[in-house]
């Protein structure tokens, strides 16, 4: 399976990627349960990823997460994207794995606090995207440069003391059966997208 996807330099894995069939995978960092640590020695979520990257089409990534090791694994959103089906959205806790088919709106990860993010960014969003309105490339690139309310810990574009955006990344998938695949290597608020890399001859459509 030919698949476009960066490699993350300390673990190996990847966070997004697109394989040959069209099938496109973004991991957010999840919660445990609270007071559930888990064991030490945790596995990469990455890893996973570029393993699911192998399947043939969403129903496939949903099998093979279910059977999956997970008790390993920190707690992680799972976005699966398809041109012919609703997204789905997988989510480990790492007691439970749950999966909502057609999830609407901004998935969000924070580490300070993920419901104050949320809140915000959505309001973001709901103004770049009003009820009724599809995101085009230029929307979605406003999305992520955002400073809504402010620079800081909850805008889209995060910027905090100790922690910042570091990179952006976008996936386009087309029904003449080309994967693009750009990358921005820093804040998306001052960064440019690097040229993309291509993956020509993908096959859509149910596997």
């Amino acid at each position: 399976m030919r698949i476009l996807a960066p490699v993350d330099a300390d673990a190996e894995g990847t966070w997004v990627g697109v394989n040959e069939r069209g099938i496109g995978l973004c991991l957010l960092n999840g919660r445990s349960r609270e007071g559930e640590e888990g064991p030490e020695g945790f596995t990469s979520r990455g890893l996973l990823v570029l393993d699911l990257l192998a399947c043939l089409s969403l129903e496939e990534v949903g099998v093979r997460l279910r059977s999956a090791d997970l008790a390993r694994r920190r707690g992680f959103l799972l976005l699966g994207l398809a041109l012919d089906r609703p997204p789905v959205l997988h989510a480990w806790d790492g007691q439970a794995l749950t999966t909502n088919l057609d999830p609407t709106g901004p998935l969000v990860s924070s580490s300070r606090d993920t419901e104050e993010a949320r809140r915000h960014r959505e309001r973001t969003w709901r103004r770049l995207h009003p009820a009724g309105t599809a995101p085009t490339p230029r929307t979605l690139a406003a999305f992520h440069r955002s400073h809504e309310p402010e620079a800081g810990p909850w805008s889209v574009c995060m910027h905090r003391e100790e922690a910042h955006t570091v990179s952006a990344s976008r996936v386009r998938v087309t029904t003449a059966g080309r994967a693009e695949f750009q990358y921005a290597p820093g804040p998306p608020c001052r960064t440019g997208w690097n040229a993309p890399v291509v993956l020509d001859g993908v096959r859509t459509g149910r596997a």
